[in-house]
Parts: structure tokens; C-alpha cells; sequence
């Protein structure tokens, strides 16, 4: 009865150290998540202003802490940043202005309330490079940011052309 008792309480502590050890592991991995930079951040200072391309045609976009346009073509409201690293992320908005069907920009656009994205890599003080969400049969919008998030990336094949913009 003794003997039973004995590996009765030794298997008892083997499992109670298995447990610490596993509770340990997820702790540590818990840890670890809560070093990563937050998920969305408002519009960095070194992004805001007016950033053009002059060439063939010309490109300006202006971002603000709260917004971000396209000349004569798209805009949005309620701005946030998806950081991938220092020069690179995302700048995703809520289309206060999109593209009809026949590719004229009204604020009635069947995606005005949807939320879009935006890619710039490559950021210095004055210079950028700047791509809007599309591919071919992608989607034009979402209906959340998170969504945006989920399917606006380089990986899922959006960003294939990069405007060369420096600040005005």
C-alpha cells in the first residue's frame, strides 16, 4: 500500500511538472506577442504631405493624420497604418471617393463606406514608392479594416506597379 502510494504521488508530480512546463511554453509564446509593434497606428509624420510623380502624367497624393487622396480620383477617411518595417507598410482607408463602374470617382460609388489599401515601401524623408490595392478578379474593397488587412497584401498578388513619388 506504501509502494502505491509513493508512484501515486510520483506520477501525480510528473504530471504536475509536465503541466508547469507546457504552461511555461505558452506563457513564453504569449510574451513574445506582446513585443510586436501594434496592429494599426495613426498616419506616421513622415508620411503626411503631398507626395508627386512628374513624368508622362502626373500623380499627386496627398496624406494627412486622417486622410489620404488621389488627385482626381479616389479618397478616404479614417486613415491607419499596418507598419512591415521602417521604410515599408500599409495605409489603409475608409473610400469617402471611389471608382463607378465607368470609371469616373463620385463620393455615391458603389464602395464608398468600404475600406481600401495602400502600399508604400521604400520611405525616406523625401522620396517614396506608392501602389494602390489591385489585380486582376481582387477585390475593390471590404467591408472592414481587418478584412482590408486580410486581403490587400504583396502576398495575395495586389501591388504589382509602383508610382515613384517625392515630397512637395
Amino acid at each position: 500500500m506504501k509502494h502505491l502510494k509513493k508512484s501515486s504521488l510520483l506520477a501525480f508530480l510528473m504530471i504536475l511538472a509536465m503541466f508547469f512546463a507546457v504552461s511555461c511554453d505558452v506563457a513564453q509564446e504569449e510574451d513574445n506577442t506582446e513585443n510586436e509593434p501594434s496592429v494599426f497606428i495613426d498616419v506616421p509624420d513622415n508620411l503626411i504631405g503631398t507626395w508627386e510623380f512628374n513624368g508622362q502624367w502626373t500623380e499627386s497624393y496627398t496624406i494627412t493624420k486622417d486622410t489620404f487622396s488621389s488627385a482626381g480620383s479616389y479618397a478616404g477617411d479614417s486613415a491607419k497604418v499596418y507598419k512591415t518595417d521602417d521604410k515599408s507598410g500599409y495605409i489603409y482607408i475608409k473610400y469617402t471617393k471611389a471608382a463607378n463602374a465607368d470609371w469616373t470617382y463620385s463620393e455615391t460609388a458603389p464602395d464608398v463606406g468600404k475600406w481600401y489599401a495602400v502600399h508604400y515601401k521604400d520611405l525616406t524623408d523625401s522620396t517614396l514608392k506608392l501602389s494602390g490595392a489591385y489585380k486582376a478578379d481582387g477585390k475593390t474593397a471590404t467591408a472592414t479594416i481587418d478584412e482590408a488587412k486580410a486581403e490587400f497584401t504583396v502576398d495575395n498578388g495586389y501591388f504589382g506597379a509602383y508610382s515613384e513619388l517625392e515630397k512637395k
